[in-house]
């Protein structure tokens, strides 16, 4: 199973060919996942825009009957804070969103993670980043 970012979402959400592409690519690979922190960040920018809300929430809905959605539990939770952590440590920032979208990929045995960010995931220890 692989793993699909808030920027798939949003680029798949917009209709852009290439990740319609992807979708597809992934639908016949035996579908994907997406996790709660994902499903947080493109609900908060549909409720920020201020504009047509209730058409993109119903858009969003309709995308999202097609992904699993990962939950954070405690062993994500630790295995983002090590992430973050550890990068810190290190002189590297991550942002706290994407340390928990790690830390659930990993910890959910994803093949992958799929995103258009592959720079902010690339340096995370154990993590295969696919670029869509």
């Amino acid at each position: 199973m692989k793993v699909v970012d808030s920027t798939f979402l949003i680029s798949l959400l917009r209709n852009d060919p290439a990740t319609v592409r992807k979708a597809e690519e992934l639908d016949n690979e035996g579908g994907a996942a997406t996790t709660v922190i994902n499903v947080f960040e493109v609900v908060y920018g549909v409720y920020r825009s201020m504009s047509e809300v209730p058409r993109r929430m119903e858009a969003f809905e309709r995308l999202m009957a097609n992904f699993e959605v990962l939950d954070l539990n405690l062993e994500a939770a630790k295995k983002a804070a090590q992430i973050s952590g550890t990068l810190s440590r290190e002189g590297n920032t991550i942002d706290p969103f994407d340390s928990l979208v790690a830390g659930i990929s990993l910890t959910s045995s994803a093949e992958a993670l799929v995103t258009r960010n592959t720079a902010h995931f690339a340096r995370v220890p154990g993590l295969t980043v696919e670029e869509h």
